[in-house]
C-alpha cells in the first residue's frame, strides 16, 4: 500500500498502479486550482485496479485535529479491507504549515502523528520524504519523524550541525563575490 501525505497529489505512483489491485494508493492532497490538477475523489482505479486508488481531497488551511480525523478512520478502514503486506508512506514536507508552497495548517506533531498511526499496525514500512519548500521545517518534521520511528524523543529545535556554518559561509562568499563584481563594474565605468 501507497500512502502519500504531500500537498500534492501523488499522481505519479496512482497512475503506475491504476490498473492493478496490486497495489492501494491512498493520497490526502490540496484539489482544485493546485498542481497537479488530479486526484479527485472519483479517481478510484480502472479494470482490476478499480476502487484501489483513494483520493481524498482537502481544503486550505486543515489543521492537526481535522486531519487526524480525516487520515486515521480512512487508513484504519483501508487497512481493514486491503490487509497490505507492507506499507510506503510519502511524507511530503509542503503540508506543513508555513510552506511556501504548501496551503496546510500541520505542525509537525500533527504531520508525525501519520506517521505514528501508520507505524501501529506493525507492518514493513517504508518512509520517504518528498516535497516541502521551507527547509528549516521539513529538515526539523523528518528528524523528528525519524526519531518518533526508532522510539527516540526530540524537541523541536534541531541539533547543530557544521552544515549550518558552511552553508552560512557559502552564502557570504556568493554575496561578497556578487558585490564585489557589481563594485568593480561601478568603479570602471567611472573611469
Amino acid at each position: 500500500m501507497y500512502i502519500d501525505i504531500d500537498v500534492h497529489h501523488g499522481d505519479g505512483v496512482e497512475e503506475a498502479f491504476y490498473a492493478t489491485d496490486r497495489v492501494m494508493t491512498v493520497s490526502f492532497h490540496k484539489y482544485g486550482e493546485y498542481f497537479p490538477g488530479t486526484g479527485e475523489l472519483r479517481d478510484v482505479g480502472v479494470g482490476n485496479g478499480k476502487n484501489y486508488a483513494i483520493n481524498f481531497p482537502l481544503r486550505d488551511g486543515i489543521d492537526d485535529a481535522s486531519y487526524k480525523g480525516i487520515f486515521e478512520p480512512v487508513i484504519g478502514k483501508v487497512m481493514e479491507y486491503y490487509r497490505p503486506e507492507a506499507v510506503v508512506l510519502q511524507c511530503g514536507g509542503d503540508s506543513l504549515s508555513g510552506d511556501r508552497l504548501g496551503c496546510f495548517n500541520l505542525s509537525m506533531k500533527g504531520h508525525a502523528n501519520c506517521v505514528n498511526f501508520v507505524k501501529s499496525f506493525n507492518l514493513p514500512t517504508l518512509i520517504l520524504g518528498g516535497g516541502g519548500y521551507t527547509m528549516r521545517n521539513v529538515a526539523r518534521t523528518w528528524a523528528y519523524e525519524t526519531g518518533q520511528l526508532v522510539g527516540q524523543s526530540m524537541g523541536p529545535h534541531m541539533p547543530y550541525t557544521d552544515y549550518y556554518e558552511v552553508r552560512l559561509l557559502l552564502k557570504l562568499l556568493v554575496f561578497a563575490s556578487s558585490y564585489s563584481s557589481s563594485t568593480t563594474h561601478q568603479t570602471s565605468s567611472l573611469t
